[in-house]
């Protein structure tokens, strides 16, 4: 609703300025609405709709961006949709009623007076009209201008959604294998006095997983291969904060931590779809998967925009392994099972009795101290049996061995994931950076037998681009459809869809003055503008077929279409591009959207909708031109166009 405050208006603005010009140049009040709103409807009808039209295929692309986006799409088509039969219902009754005593604003000949816009705008529109030399010259202009602005593309950083205004840290404290739970704690708790004598931090909440726990902590620490106890703790920086810099700070403070085994990562958690990089190498061979994730590793560890680069390659941990000798067991009149529940009890307790203390039953578990059974030897010595007990050493081979903890298989083959953080904004370089150093380490044979496919942020940044630019194109021939079924014609929508280009000239300058990244916002953006911009020219165009209709040469009615249209379309620019200001500028923060697709509607609507009133009659008058010409050929008659023999252009009144 935010974004498309600016927009609903532009339909009532129309309406309205086309009644209050009927009553300004002395109609009576039922004529001015009646004709006022009927010389518009059709305009405004078919503007509309071809901005809601490039909404619909945000709901076939599927996926993030489908899921993410269509609220926003069906929000804004609802909004448009009630706004268009608010212009044609209620903004006429409410004209009837407010606009009585409009002031007639009469020129001495009796016509009305002109305004500022239309003093500026005349002499430039003929001038561009003036003859054919004019009429190239403005439209090579015109594509030079969006030849010139098209060269930022290469230079603008590319992002896959925006990190919002959160400022928020996750550090990781990752623990040897072995590390019981209590050393890990006592750990993170100094991890959290360091983080907190950063006069950044506001915020610091830690959580380690319990023994046995099987949460959503502990399933993403074995995925990540790290030991199921690591401790994270969630940090949050001041509003001003940079994160990469903070992240650097805290790292190097965190510096003590990194001790007998234990390591420490800092990762930024801001954004809806995050910042990390990952590298999935899969292969038959385990060992060549081991050798590839290591050269990998080292190549990428020299890009200074990575950082937390690890593997999820677990290496080989300490594990004690017990081995029942069945008919040794069967002596004391123990099952394997039987074995396995005792010794299960002795190292997590069993409940043994309720006992009340201060009027409250309390559960009594009974278990042995975990500090006496720290090796294998103390469990060969551990009592076995009900009956009969003895030594599990006696009935059984207890031994510590090295285990693959955790094996990961991706589409069958063995495999390892590479994960990183990326800290630059412009993330496309950064992926882009990473396949130029793997593509170089498989030129030079060090990736033989394994496959490395790159996914993560990179992988959801291309196909969010690929599905947005398809819907641009599916938005782009909507929208054409929209505009023959309105005029009637296959070539007037034509010159209509040269104001999509003109979008781009001021929409590039404008993220690359903030600085601004090519996201999903961005793209978002200027699939708006799609619709959006052809509304001043269907606007504009509208007018000039009913003056042609009525007899008008094509020039004449070019010169008093713009004359008539440029202030409702300058007017519904203006209000557009102003409720879009406090979402460009950031105020809202907190919002992931909203400062680059302003960015980029404010910058496209203002280039287009001031190339759009001389570059589109220009366009509209060789288009004309040419179709009389091919009638001449085939010995039809010519229309209403003129030519370059013609007179100059006479003006006509400005109430016509």
């Amino acid at each position: 609703l935010a974004v498309a405050i600016g927009r609903v208006v532009d339909d009532a603005i129309v309406v309205l300025e086309n009644i209050y010009r009927h009553r300004g140049r002395g109609d009576d009040m039922q004529t001015a609405v009646i004709s006022g709103t009927r010389e518009v409807a059709s305009a405004i009808t078919s503007s509309t709709l071809t901005t809601v039209a490039v909404f619909l295929p945000l709901g076939l692309v599927g996926g993030l961006i489908s899921q993410f986006f269509l609220p926003f799409a069906l929000t804004v088509t609802f909004a448009l949709l009630a706004s268009l039969v608010v212009a044609l219902t209620i903004v006429p009754v409410l004209a009837a009623t407010l606009l009585r005593n409009v002031k007639l604003q009469l020129g001495p000949d009796g016509e009305p007076r002109e305004t500022i816009w239309q003093r500026l705008y005349e002499p430039a529109l003929r001038l561009a009209l003036r003859n054919r030399l004019t009429r190239w010259g403005t439209i090579a202009i015109a594509f030079a201008l969006f030849v010139l602005t098209s060269g930022l593309v290469s230079g603008l950083p590319t992002q896959f959604l925006n990190a919002g205004s959160e400022k928020i840290l996750s550090v990781s404290v990752v623990p040897p294998a072995g590390a019981t739970s209590e050393e890990v704690i006592d750990r993170a708790d100094e991890a959290a006095r360091l983080l907190e004598a950063d006069d950044e931090v506001t915020l610091t909440l830690g959580t380690i997983p319990g023994e046995g726990d099987t949460s959503f902590q502990t399933l993403a620490a074995a995925t990540a291969g790290r030991p199921q106890n690591s401790a994270i703790i969630f940090t949050r920086l001041v509003s001003s904060a940079d994160l990469k810099s903070a992240s650097d700070r805290l790292k190097a403070a965190l510096g003590p931590i990194v001790r007998d085994g234990y390591s420490v990562s800092v990762e930024e958690t801001s954004g809806f779809g995050g910042s990390s990089l990952s590298l999935v190498v899969s292969g038959a061979d385990s060992a060549k998967i081991a050798a590839a994730s290591d050269a990998i590793l080292t190549e990428l560890a020299g890009l200074a925009d990575l950082d937390n680069l690890k593997s999820d390659l677990v290496r080989a941990a300490p594990e004690i392994q017990v081995q029942v000798d069945p008919n040794k067991a069967f002596l004391l009149g123990l099952t394997t099972a039987q074995v396995g529940a005792d010794l299960r009890a002795a190292l997590t307790g069993s409940p043994v009795g309720r006992i009340v203390l201060d009027g409250a039953p309390v559960q009594v578990d009974l278990r042995l101290d975990a500090g006496s059974l720290d090796s294998a030897a103390a469990i060969r010595e551990l009592l076995v049996g009900v009956a009969a007990q003895a030594p599990l050493g006696t009935i059984a081979t207890v031994e510590e061995v090295e285990t693959q903890a955790r094996v990961t298989r991706v589409g069958g083959q063995d495999a390892a994931t590479i994960t990183g953080t990326i800290r630059s904004e412009n993330t496309g370089a950064v992926s882009a950076a990473v396949t130029e150093r793997v593509d170089e380490l498989r030129a030079a044979g060090r990736l033989e037998g394994v496959d490395v496919s790159i996914g993560g942020v990179t992988r959801q940044q291309n196909q969010a681009f690929a599905g947005l630019f398809a819907a641009m194109a599916v938005a782009i021939l909507l929208v054409y459809v929209v505009m023959v079924l309105v005029f009637n014609s296959l070539v007037d929508p034509l010159v209509i869809m040269f104001s999509l280009p003109l979008a781009t000239i001021g929409a590039f300058p404008a993220l690359a003055l903030t600085g601004r990244p090519v996201g999903i916002s961005a793209l978002i953006g200027f699939l708006m503008l799609i619709g959006i911009v052809v509304t001043n020219a269907i606007v504009l165009l509208d007018l000039v077929e009913q003056l042609r209709h009525k007899g008008m040469a094509t020039d004449r009615a070019l010169v008093q279409a713009g004359r008539t249209r440029v202030r409702p379309i300058l007017m519904t620019a203006v209000a557009t591009i102003i409720a879009l200001l406090p979402l460009a500028l950031g105020f809202n923060e907190g919002s992931i959207i909203a400062a680059e697709l302003g960015t980029v509607v404010i910058g496209g609507l203002l280039s287009s909708t001031l190339l759009t009133l001389i570059v589109v009659p220009v366009i509209y008058s060789l288009v004309d031109g040419a179709k009389v010409g091919v009638r001449r050929r085939l010995g039809g008659r010519g229309s209403h166009a003129a030519d370059d023999d013609e007179p100059p252009v006479v003006e006509a009144p400005a109430g016509t």
